[in-house]
């Protein structure tokens, strides 16, 4: 599943799609892809807008390493890597046309994503 070109999701259901170990682990070794997911888990209806999530990743990063990233790197990434590595494994979507994104439900991904954050919590 590629990020959306156009529909609207606002009215998909959201369900626990299963992922593969490999592919849990694939998306959690990001540490992009780790904030643009605890950007989605903290927002009314797990989704939010490209613009916040790109400022929450920098502020995230940024805290973690002590120096802010550029902005547009991190926008450029989110755009053309990260969100679209996401829609492929089916765990968000992305609307190009109004630049939302809405994370899709799973338990495993959640449950592995705090096994991860407590090893870099170093």
């Amino acid at each position: 599943m590629a990020p959306n070109e156009g529909n609207s999701f606002d009215n998909q259901p959201l369900g626990d799609i299963p992922l593969s170990l490999d592919a849990i682990l694939d998306i959690l070794a990001s540490e992009r892809r780790r904030a643009l997911l605890e950007y989605l888990w903290n927002r009314p209806d797990n989704s939010g807008s490209f613009e916040e999530a790109t400022k929450y990743t920098i502020a995230k990063i940024g805290e973690k390493r002590g120096v802010q990233p550029n902005h547009d790197d991190i926008q450029v990434d989110l755009q053309h890597h990260q969100l679209p590595k996401m829609a492929d494994a089916g765990v968000v979507d992305y609307d190009v046309r109004s630049q939302r994104t809405r994370y899709h439900e799973n338990e495993r991904l959640e449950e592995a994503y705090e096994k991860v954050e407590e090893l870099t919590d170093d």
